[in-house]
């Protein structure tokens, strides 16, 4: 009985993935014509390639107030034009909104959703002619430097008071490099004290599970965490790591929240309006800082921090990476000298 229960299960899962993939390959054909009905179908493209959840929530927004606008019409008669109305417009309702012109790299994510948005109806034959965002530039964004915590920094806010749910998220991201969203989605079996690795199962970046070894800084803070679960009634192999009293993963507010908290404890970059300009990304981008300023190679560092390729981690790290080489150079020739 229960390997037919378990036969029939499969069946059900695998119609429902048969009838999943059908869905897509019926939004690909001629029978989506508008651009909403054809939104629709980009998004659930995106959910079947399994795209992270940063990614549907960004281009989400964008599809809707497209559709406000476009909706009705069908996708070959959206011309550049009609596109950089959209954009003119979405600026101004953005500023309506906000109080503010919105930065580069808004704009930025909402021209890149248009192209990725545009270039799947071409890739997929729901639209023909030119695509209408080949005309359409996204601006340049400047990469943020000096992001990462100087030393003095750093062990300001590690001394820093700190509460339990404090000191485990500001240990946690300092001395692991994860983003946030991978950290929040761990499950306290993903953090293997006796393999030494914490495993990264959903990322940004589609390659796969990545370990991260604990270090030795680390290992005691998540022995006290464990425990601290343990006290709470929230310990669970399967549950998650961080995890509010209804066992439910930690929002990246609460954590961001946090993180702050302790940051203007420590007196550390306050803004005229006294908050402390201190972010998980901080903590992400200190720890590979660290790495690099102690000789680990670019390959090691965007490995352990998930980029996709080490032009990520060396754009993001250009400023710290030109002093590395001076300072090689000059060791160099001193000894040579």
């Amino acid at each position: 009985m229960v390997e037919q229960g378990i036969y029939q299960l499969k069946v059900v899962v695998i119609t429902t993935g048969v009838w999943y993939i059908t869905a897509v390959v019926t939004m690909t054909n001629a029978s989506v014509t508008t651009v909403n009905e054809a939104s629709d179908a980009f998004l659930s493209h995106l959910g079947f390639k399994r795209r992270s959840k940063g990614t549907v929530a960004q281009y989400a927004p964008v599809l809707r107030a497209l559709n406000t606008r476009v909706g009705g019409r069908d996708v070959d008669k959206v011309s550049t034009r009609d596109l950089e109305a959209f954009i003119a417009q979405w600026i101004d309702d953005f500023e309506i909104r906000n109080g503010r012109e919105p930065s580069d790299s808004a704009l930025k994510n909402t021209v890149v959703t248009l192209k990725s948005f545009f270039k799947y109806l071409h890739d997929y034959g729901l639209r023909t002619g030119l695509n209408p965002t080949l005309a359409i530039d996204p601006p340049e964004v400047t990469q943020k430097q000096n992001d990462w915590l100087r030393t003095d920094e750093d062990e300001a806010l590690l001394r820093a008071p700190i509460s339990p749910d404090e000191a485990i998220i500001i240990w946690f991201i300092r001395w692991t490099g994860l983003r946030i969203s991978e950290a929040l989605s761990l499950t306290v079996a993903d953090v293997d004290l006796l393999e030494g690795n914490i495993y990264v199962r959903k990322s940004k970046t589609p390659r796969g599970i990545r370990a991260v070894p604990i270090v030795p800084e680390l290992r005691p803070r998540i022995t006290t965490w464990l425990g601290v679960l343990q006290g709470r009634g929230l310990y669970s192999e399967r549950g998650a790591f961080f995890p509010t009293s209804t066992h439910r993963p930690w929002a990246a507010q609460y954590a961001a929240k946090l993180v702050r908290r302790v940051a203007h404890r420590a007196g550390l970059r306050m803004d005229a309006k006294g908050i402390a300009r201190v972010s998980p990304h901080t903590l992400r981008r200190t720890f590979g800082s660290h790495l690099l300023n102690r000789g680990a190679r670019l390959e090691v560092v965007s490995k352990l921090l998930g980029h996709s390729s080490t032009e990520i981690t060396e754009r993001a790290y250009a400023e710290l990476l030109d002093e590395t080489v001076r300072r090689e150079m000059l060791s160099v020739l001193a000894g040579v000298t």
